[in-house]
């Protein structure tokens, strides 16, 4: 009897003294716009590339989180971005939230990375300027703010494209005088088809700074956690922009 007690303690103490598993925290999941935006990121085909993958995936590791993405054309994603199925949106920015209807509640992150909005066009039309501009082509679902504070007092209309490549092609064609985009977006789609040479920045036409932040409205844990991420790791941030070629200013557009 003796040494069937001794037997069942020694089987019980270990499973007494040791500590529950940690609990596995549900997938994050963050709606990401449906457009081929690359080298900023792109998920038409499947798996989040360039920096924002990369960045996302760093952060991961960082915590252990498993992160899962959806994809959703830009009008929807915003409508949808307080549905229970999605945690986060990227990218978003605290100044587009005065162009949707109403406050919806989010919560933004700090600046990821800078972009860079500007107009394209041929390179025989490098000195255009805001009154010869006719017709401007521009990513559907995408605001140009800097665009619309000037057209009450120009006569130029919008014209929207599926993509950045397609804005492009547009003033190529000759069917519009400008091309509103991000920068290397543009130039990394042009260059792919050998045509980085065929339209240029018109530094007198409007220019657009602004910055990407990761937004939600419940996950505010998180949202705290990549902040911390942010700050921790600026250096590999900016190593990680160097290895995209992510330019945030050009030397034409000094004190624009």
């Amino acid at each position: 009897m003796r040494l069937l007690n001794l037997l069942i303690l020694l089987i019980v103490l270990p499973v007494v003294g040791q500590e529950a598993p940690a609990k596995k925290l549900p997938p994050l999941v963050i709606g990401i716009q449906q457009i081929d935006h690359y080298p900023h990121y792109d998920i038409t085909r499947g798996e989040l590339r360039g920096f924002a993958g990369d960045l996302f995936r760093r952060f991961a590791r960082e915590y252990d989180l498993d992160i899962r993405y959806i994809p959703m054309p830009v009008k929807r994603l915003f409508s949808d971005g307080q549905a229970e199925t999605i945690d986060f949106i990227y990218p978003d920015n605290p100044k587009w939230q005065a162009l949707r209807e109403g406050d919806d509640g989010r919560y933004y992150s700090h600046a990821v990375v800078s972009i860079l909005g500007v107009a394209l066009v041929k390179p025989e039309h490098v000195s255009i300027s805001l009154p010869q501009v006719r017709s401007l082509s521009i990513v559907r679902g995408f605001t140009p703010t800097k665009w619309l504070s000037v057209k009450p007092n120009h006569n130029f209309e919008f014209i929207e494209v599926n993509d950045s490549l397609a804005a492009a092609l547009m003033v190529l064609k000759g069917r519009v005088t400008v091309a509103e985009g991000e920068y290397n977006v543009i130039m990394h789609q042009l260059s792919q088809l050998g045509l980085q040479d065929s339209l240029v920045v018109a530094p007198n036409l409007p220019v657009s700074r602004v910055s990407y932040h990761l937004s939600t409205v419940r996950e505010l844990d998180r949202l705290n956690q990549f902040n911390q991420f942010l700050t921790d790791h600026q250096v590999d941030i900016q190593q990680l922009m160097a290895n995209y070629g992510l330019k945030t200013d050009l030397p034409e557009l000094a004190g624009k």
